[in-house]
């Protein structure tokens, strides 16, 4: 006998038989997109990762524009992304991973599009670009007083292989320049992992003089990620460098260190990788290994034969078998 009381409407019925969850995703559909989309930040907020949460962010505040009074449905999603038809794979494959994470958040649909990445490999970057990036934030010509902040962020790029979002966060707190082992903590990295990189001499001394003076909490570079990007799109531009981009550095960073013959499973702690087959990929880059095995197909030439003057001799054999004897 069921000890539901009948006086329940059906929609109780419902949140009662299933859950929680259904009755969060039913009362979505009654709220404002304002309130909606806000609560949605905060939720990715707790659990995922500051770049995560600014990249989603930027995409649904134009897809919450684009619905103006609407309530969201999975046919105004795909009529929105229709725009960015013409984007790469990699940012056509972006948006509609966070788009299809705030419908199963608000929902439960999902999208019925699904765009493949093609693998392709990271982009080299030579020593001579940085140098012309350097010289570039050198000669400006506004802004000199930021010249020794904006080098060395260039620098940190270069020595740490940190990612965008992962430099703007870091903290003065997460230097830890007097051990006899210099390191700096990542904190809430890609997939919300902390990770600590090695830090070399040159930059340990340079941080430790730039970050001298402030408090633990103090951003040590006081930029935000977009602003990072804007910079450095700015210095590339200057430079004759439109290619280059904040991953750029990163994609430097890891190239040379296999170029200078460091341990994969190091490099992969360093850069914060989840797999080694990601870190193989700046390996792949130099195409050293596969220069290696080209060459193994390249004729050999004959090898002389040294003169032998027992060719063609039968070998005299001394073992004798004993000789049988009758036994009387």
């Amino acid at each position: 006998m069921s000890s539901v009381p009948e006086e329940l409407s059906t929609r109780e019925l419902l949140i009662t038989l299933l859950g929680e969850e259904v009755r969060r995703k039913l009362e979505n559909r009654t709220k404002p997109n304002n309130k909606l989309f806000q609560e949605y930040y905060d939720f990715i907020t707790t659990s995922l990762s500051p770049a995560y949460v600014y990249e989603s962010r930027r995409l649904l505040d134009k897809f919450q524009a684009f619905l103006g009074d609407f309530p969201p449905s999975v046919e105004l999603a795909l009529n929105f992304l229709v725009q960015y038809h013409n984007r790469s794979d990699n940012t056509r494959a972006k948006y509609s991973f966070i788009l299809s994470a705030f419908f199963k958040w608000y929902s439960g649909d999902r999208l019925p599009i699904k765009v493949k990445v093609p693998k392709m490999l990271p982009q080299y970057v030579p020593v001579e670009d940085i140098d012309r990036l350097l010289e570039a934030i050198h000669n400006k010509q506004s802004h000199k007083k930021n010249i020794s902040r904006d080098t060395l962020l260039i620098e940190t790029f270069m020595m740490t292989g940190l990612r965008r979002g992962e430099l703007a966060n870091l903290k003065v707190g997460d230097l830890h320049l007097t051990e006899d082992n210099p390191v700096l903590i990542v904190r809430g990295g890609k997939g919300k992992k902390d990770r600590s990189v090695g830090l070399n001499t040159s930059i340990r001394d340079k941080l430790a003089a730039f970050a001298s003076g402030k408090s633990h909490q103090d951003s040590v570079f006081g930029l935000k990620p977009k602003s990072i990007s804007g910079k450095i799109r700015t210095w590339a531009d200057k430079a004759g460098l439109p290619q280059l981009h904040p991953h750029s550095l990163r994609h430097y960073v890891g190239t040379t260190l296999f170029q200078r013959g460091a341990n994969p499973r190091a490099i992969q702690a360093m850069m914060g990788h989840e797999s080694l087959e990601t870190t193989m990929r700046y390996a792949a880059v130099l195409g050293k290994d596969m220069k290696e095995t080209a060459q193994l197909l390249e004729k050999q030439p004959e090898k002389t034969k040294a003169y032998d003057p027992t060719a063609g001799i039968m070998p005299v054999s001394y073992s004798k078998e004993p000789e049988k004897r009758d036994k009387k």
